[in-house]
């Protein structure tokens, strides 16, 4: 499907610009050939998005995706010797954060501003259980807090600074936020970027035999910094079959908090995350366990998640006999996100 939208966004002259380059798909490909030889590395760089907790299946995805890149080449005519290398799709794995103390810390003295370490650190924190909630970590909201709460600090300490000459402002506070070196508020909408920014330079400046460490740990944390990126985008589409039953008991404190409305079964809580995800009047596709239609300890997730935020636009009630070898009756439904 995606194929076809790139082809039909190609041949729209009144089509929007890319959000990669900028400039119509026309422009960036002057013909039809050139698009089709690009179309899917474009595809699996700017349009597909996965997450999973189990490494195995983010490489099985991974592979499958590569797989159905390679039939769109040869279904386009493309010869194996002119087809683009696709390096990676954006499955990440949603795990802890690198676990070297050590290098944590290195890596968070030499970042600036030091504000970059002190936020760094508390993402690796946060994403203690990412192995365990995946992409049901709200990672971006804590986030986003922190960021926010850094802003309305800054503003306060330039406020109190405004009142003193040059070299006489009041000294930090004790817990006070380092926010030396931050200069104004634009710093603020960039931050997460500066974060891997701040990696690559480390890993090139590995030096001492430190180098091989110091560039696992970078991996690890990209990889991590690559999940929080991704949870905190907005999504046309958000597919899914997620597992159904209580949660895990290491989260079971973090998981209630963030979904007082949906912690009686986990596939609940994954709808209400999908929804969360999606864009206005995104579409959230998933087959999950039927009973969340009719036991009344699930009114509240039908009364304000499903009728109030995203009402189903379809619904197949399927039963048993579905999911392999799963006792289980499930339903497939797809639900649209109000405007």
């Amino acid at each position: 499907m995606l194929l076809i939208i790139y082809e039909e966004a190609w041949a729209d002259e009144g089509a929007p610009a890319s959000g990669a380059t900028g400039k119509p798909l026309r422009a960036d490909y002057p013909t039809l050939e050139e698009l089709r030889k690009a179309a899917p590395a474009l595809i699996l760089s700017h349009n597909l998005h996965g997450v999973d907790i189990d490494p195995r299946c983010a490489q099985i995805a991974q592979l499958a995706l590569w797989m159905r890149g390679q039939r769109a080449f040869k279904e386009a005519g493309v010869p194996r010797s002119d087809r683009p290398v696709i390096r990676r799709a954006n499955i990440v794995i949603a795990e802890p954060m690198p676990g070297d103390t050590k290098l944590l810390d290195e890596f968070a003295a030499t970042v600036r501003p030091a504000f970059m370490g002190s936020l760094f650190k508390e993402i690796v924190s946060e994403m203690r259980l990412a192995g365990e909630m995946g992409a049901l970590l709200p990672i971006e909201r804590k986030l986003s807090a922190s960021i926010q709460n850094a802003r309305v600090a800054f503003s306060k300490q330039a406020e109190r600074s405004e009142n003193f000459l040059p070299g006489f402002e009041p000294v930090k506070r004790q817990g006070e936020l380092d926010l030396s070196g931050i200069d104004n508020f634009a710093f603020f909408e960039r931050a997460e970027e500066q974060i891997f920014g701040a990696l690559q330079a480390y890993v090139s400046d590995a030096v001492n035999g430190r180098g091989i460490r110091r560039r696992l740990f970078a991996d690890d944390a990209e990889q991590g910094i690559a999940f929080v990126e991704t949870m905190g985008r907005k999504f046309d589409v958000v597919l899914m079959n997620p597992p159904f039953g209580a949660g895990s008991l290491i989260a079971k404190k973090e998981f209630e908090s963030s979904y007082p409305r949906t912690k009686n079964d986990i596939f609940a809580a994954f709808v209400e995350r999908g929804v969360e995800l999606l864009l206005q009047r995104g579409m959230l596709g998933a087959i999950t366990s039927r009973t969340g239609f009719f036991l009344s300890s699930f009114q509240q997730w039908r009364e304000e998640i499903l009728l109030k935020d995203a009402p189903p636009v379809v619904f197949a009630d399927l039963g048993y006999g579905v999911l392999d070898s799963a006792m289980v009756e499930v339903a497939a439904y797809c639900l649209e996100k109000k405007p």
